[in-house]
């Protein structure tokens, strides 16, 4: 079955919706964006109410004075990470598009541009291409004001 053959999913995101250009992408991680932020709000209060319960516990009979801290940090060490977890997973879906972007929209172009000056000087070397020349930047009629007064009796006059 080729790519041609699927059928089409409405509703779901495909790697080939995803490779359409760039405006696909950026809508893509722009819903997942949205879809998180709320999720990711929720966490991190979730998370801050969960420190401040666990750090107003009593201590435990035998606890060192340092027990109570680690046994915390210990049990909301899996939470705090699911909360950067969710945070970094959006720079993520940034990342890949910025990197998607370089290596299959403008590098190919960049390889086409260095391939085909490559081919030119290799015609140049070999004497079959006439080589061009390039016109220096047309220069803009001087204006008549003098941008620097302090110079002027020092220009050539005819």
């Amino acid at each position: 079955m080729t790519t041609d053959d699927k059928p089409s999913r409405k509703g779901v995101w495909t790697p080939d919706l995803l490779a359409q250009g760039p405006e696909k992408r950026r809508v893509f991680i722009e819903q997942r964006r949205q879809y998180l932020a709320p999720l990711l709000a929720e966490m991190k209060a979730l998370a801050g109410e969960l420190d401040a319960d666990i750090a107003e516990r009593p201590a435990l009979y035998g606890d060192l004075p340092w027990s109570r801290y680690l046994r915390a940090r210990k049990t909301m060490k899996p939470f705090t990470e699911a909360v950067a977890d969710l945070e970094s997973f959006i720079g993520h879906l940034t990342q890949y598009a910025a990197r998607y972007k370089a290596n299959y929209e403008e590098l190919p172009e960049a390889r086409a541009e260095k391939k085909a000056h490559k081919e030119r000087v290799a015609e140049l070397k070999a004497g079959k291409a006439q080589p061009q020349i390039e016109a220096p930047p047309a220069r803009e009629a001087e204006s008549a004001v003098d941008p620097s007064p302090f110079f002027s009796h020092l220009k050539k006059t005819g």
